[in-house]
């Protein structure tokens, strides 16, 4: 080609792209035990959760239930987060990469420098491991040269060095050097510097697991540091997070099955006005389960909307076989894994499965949560897609558009429906509340989205629109009575 000036001097095509939405909120699970290594990490199977903790441990049972999903579920839980719960003031830890696949040989050929600080202090050491006869012998050699405590943890695979002290005192960093990579003791090679070392309340050990991630909507608990007001504390902070999270209780509490009984959990949820929380009288394998029916829910099918109830397993067991004990447990506010049996068959699932505050039912409960995270995602991605949205009628209409599609998928799903008649007193609440007859849309459309003019106030300061979106959940029907009348 002839030598000439570029043709982007006159006209320059800049690339962009439209975003298509951001990843929608999974409803995963963080479950909080006394006994984790970690301070929190994530799982991708039940497999994963066994080779940490062990094949025999309740983390592991309670991962496969919660893996499996429930029968019928078209998707299955992809992650299980598990965050330790500090009873007391525990001590700094770095805690390395795996390192499994390291053959006896090949540690013996590590040698060089190892450093890292420890309470503030810097701490380093030449290391020979030519002589080690083991993984264990290696790191207390390690232990002698740094004058640390430092283990091969058999179940991890990994080497492990901690603070000689506890609590606020305590600290550790990466480490550093030729012997730190070949042990995996950096934060490249995937080790994690443990300093979650104070006793743990509910805000403390939440803000560990927010601070990890927000992909997950589910706490429970494993592990005997949970003492019934341990558990209430937990329930408390629930409720306060503006229906967020769901908090499932576990547990064959004998008061339970003691009908209308208010010295039980569940009725210390309701004196209490605790919402959020679902008090299941059952076991670890059957908390699994309800955390899994969470995870396993697919927004994105049609008609995918699954209520907890009639939800089962195979392979768990009924902790309910008695109409005495069902009547007392529903008379207290708790769901319960029943077995039902008919003239020649036999049917085990979850029942009565409520949840304490106005939501009322699980799943009434958990659409919401996947609802509302959804808008606030359309409605981020609203803001920093456009230059700048006016407040006037173009405005509004951007605002209606970006809540369009959460909303659509509701329908899709079925957690918003149509024709649900509502009853005068909500008719009566809503026309107020909007100032013209949404009532008459809700009950066709299935939902009403009102987004008003801001006040020059609002408008000077930046503030938001007035929005207020009512829709109809329509529930789920979990009872029939039929009359059959035979007319001879």
């Amino acid at each position: 080609m002839l030598p000439s000036i570029p043709a982007s001097n006159i006209v320059t095509v800049n690339p962009a792209v439209i975003s298509s939405g951001g990843k929608a909120l999974s409803l995963n699970t963080v479950v909080l035990t006394d006994n984790s290594i970690y301070p929190i990490n994530q799982y991708a199977s039940a497999a994963d959760v066994g080779s940490v903790y062990g094949y025999s441990s309740d983390q592991y049972k309670f991962a496969q239930c919660y893996f499996d999903g429930y029968v019928g579920s078209t998707i299955k839980p992809s992650a299980l987060f598990i965050a330790r719960y500090n009873k007391e003031d525990t001590s700094a830890r770095l805690i390395g990469a795996s390192v499994k696949t390291m053959q006896l040989d090949e540690l013996q050929t590590i040698k060089g420098e190892l450093a890292l600080t420890i309470d503030g202090t810097a701490a380093s050491a030449k290391v020979d491991l030519t002589g080690v006869t083991s993984f264990s012998d290696a790191a207390v050699t390690i232990g002698h040269e740094l004058a640390y405590d430092v283990i091969f943890d058999t179940q991890l695979q990994a080497f492990i060095i901690s603070s000689p002290s506890k609590g606020a005192n305590s600290a550790i960093s990466f480490a550093i050097g030729a012997v730190a990579e070949a042990l995996k003791l950096t934060e490249s090679t995937g080790a994690i510097a443990d300093n979650a070392t104070l006793a743990d309340n509910p805000d403390s050990v939440m803000e560990r697991a927010s601070g990890y991630t927000l992909n997950y909507a589910v706490i429970t608990t494993i592990g005997n540091t949970f003492s019934l007001d341990t558990q209430k504390a937990l329930a408390k902070w629930n409720s306060k997070q503006n229906s967020r999270y769901w908090f499932v209780y576990y547990a064959q509490e004998p008061t339970a099955l003691i009908a209308n009984n208010t010295n039980c959990f569940a009725s210390w949820l309701k004196e209490n006005a605790i919402s959020g929380t679902t008090a299941i009288y059952g076991t670890l394998e059957q908390a699994g389960l309800a955390c899994g029916y969470a995870a396993s829910i697919n927004f994105s099918e049609m008609n995918g909307r699954a209520t907890m109830e009639f939800k089962r397993q195979s392979g768990i067991a009924a902790s309910i076989t008695a109409l005495k004990d069902a009547t007392a447990l529903e008379s207290n506010g708790y769901a319960y894994y029943g077995a039902w049996a008919t003239a020649n068959d036999r049917f085990i699932f979850f029942r009565n499965t409520r949840v304490s505050g106005d939501f009322a039912w699980v799943d009434t409960y958990l659409n919401q949560v996947y609802f509302n995270a959804q808008l606030q995602l359309a409605f981020m991605n609203m803001l920093i897609s456009y230059k700048a949205i006016p407040y006037n009628p173009e405005g509004v209409a951007i605002h209606r558009a970006a809540a369009e599609d959460p909303i659509k998928e509701m329908i899709n799903f079925g957690g918003i429906q149509r024709g649900v008649n509502l009853s005068e007193a909500q008719k009566a609440q809503i026309n107020y509340e909007a100032g013209f007859d949404a009532a008459r849309q809700i009950e066709t459309t299935g939902y009403c989205l009102l987004i008003q003019q801001a006040t020059a106030q609002v408008r000077g300061n930046r503030g938001s629109l007035p929005l207020k979106l009512w829709y109809t959940d329509g529930g789920s029907v979990h009872t029939v009575n039929l009359a059959s009348i035979n007319v001879q």
